[in-house]
């Protein structure tokens, strides 16, 4: 990539704590749309928690990537410190740099934007949410409506403020808006042109992204064992999973004879299965607090391909999808439910019909995310 000298009257800076933008689905669909329907360049400043990290060095649109903080990784013990330490990084380089256009992403780095800006006024930045920090931690409560107060200034200030569901908030500002984790279009008619059908007539069970204790992997993995010791051949977990943090647990459950591993997908080629396969699984452990206000990019894909979601139960922002008829629901911590479930689904292909028909239903009811986003980027980037 090329490092040249930034204007920072016309670029676009992009701060995100992470290292690499294009593999979280939201963020990499937001560097597109600047790119192709704004025409602005992007500069990338990020966090570089493993040494592997490219900070986006391939992603279309960004021209220069800086990496604010490196180390700490994932889920150490010094984590959370690290933290801090992008705060006061993105606070000086900011306020150093003085950007016109500022996306943020979480509170971690909108809040120390937003403090620079209260010292240099011509910085405007958009702070987009997609995961709510007092969410993510479990706070003391004076801690918690501290850093909630001073979220409410960081939503009060932005240009905009972002976020995938208005649920998860206790309060409002004139400047939250709502954009549900939907695909873009254009990527949605690429996937269906490269889409295969289904090959057999197996209950192809779809998994993709993040894959771990608490998104399901010991639920899914105990239900491919006992289908797969009861020497079932009528069900298939197909399956996609991230790379970059894979554990034992997960190379363990990949070697089940019933599992299929798709290895790592673009988002386009990730769409294009929806097609391929009868029903795509989404699992939170109910007891993580954000958990129960989870709005995933699986679900507003399945809906705009037309497949049926199975979903645990404890998750309100789930209900909507449960009234409508379009997911089915198991218990977190019942693998014997999910096999009966996917058992029955097999026997049963009036089921799966009537849940399809049910997202038929209610498709245009979800805009596509570079429809939703417009008025952001109106005004945040201006008319293009």
């Amino acid at each position: 990539m090329s490092q040249k000298k930034i204007d920072y009257h016309k670029t676009v800076v992009l701060i995100a704590p992470h290292g690499e933008p294009g593999k979280r689905v939201r963020l990499a669909k937001t560097i597109r749309i600047i790119k192709n329907q704004y025409h602005r360049d992007i500069a990338y400043w990020g966090w570089k928690r493993t040494p592997d990290e490219t900070l986006g060095a391939h992603l279309e649109g960004i021209i220069k990537s800086s990496a604010l903080l490196k180390g700490g990784g994932f889920q150490s013990a010094l984590t959370r410190f690290y933290y801090l330490a992008w705060m006061l990084r993105v606070f000086l380089a900011v306020l150093w740099h003085a950007p016109q256009r500022v996306y943020c992403l979480g509170l971690e780095t909108a809040l120390p934007v937003w403090v620079a800006s209260r010292l240099r006024r011509r910085i405007g930045y958009v702070f987009d949410d997609a995961d709510r920090l007092v969410l993510l931690w479990n706070l003391p409560k004076p801690i918690e409506k501290m850093i909630t107060a001073l979220e409410q200034k960081v939503s009060r200030d932005a240009v905009t403020h972002i976020v995938p569901t208005l649920a998860r908030y206790d309060y409002r500002t004139s400047k939250l808006y709502e954009i549900a984790n939907i695909p873009e279009q254009n990527q949605v008619e690429e996937a269906k042109n490269i889409a295969k059908p289904k090959q057999d007539s197996r209950l192809h069970v779809y998994i993709n992204g993040w894959l771990n204790k608490s998104r399901g992997l010991d639920l899914i993995d105990r239900a491919a064992t006992m289908l797969e010791q009861e020497n079932c051949k009528d069900i298939v977990f197909n399956v996609a999973i991230n790379t970059g943090r894979t554990t034992d647990d997960q190379l363990r459950f990949l070697e089940h004879s019933n599992v299929n591993n798709l290895g790592y997908l673009t988002h386009v080629n990730s769409l294009a299965q929806y097609l391929a396969n009868d029903v795509v699984v989404t699992f939170y452990d109910p007891a993580i607090r954000i958990n129960r206000f989870a709005l995933p990019n699986k679900w507003g894909d399945a809906i705009v391909m037309g497949m049926p979601i199975i979903l645990n139960e404890g998750i309100e922002t789930a209900a909507p999808l449960i009234t409508a008829g379009v997911a089915f629901t198991v218990p977190f911590d019942s693998p014997d439910a999910l096999v009966v479930l996917l058992r029955d689904l097999q026997r049963d292909g009036n089921r799966l019909s009537a849940a399809k028909t049910a997202i038929a239903n209610i498709k245009n009811n979800y805009k596509s995310f570079d429809e939703s986003i417009v008025p952001v980027m109106n005004a945040f980037l201006g008319n293009h």
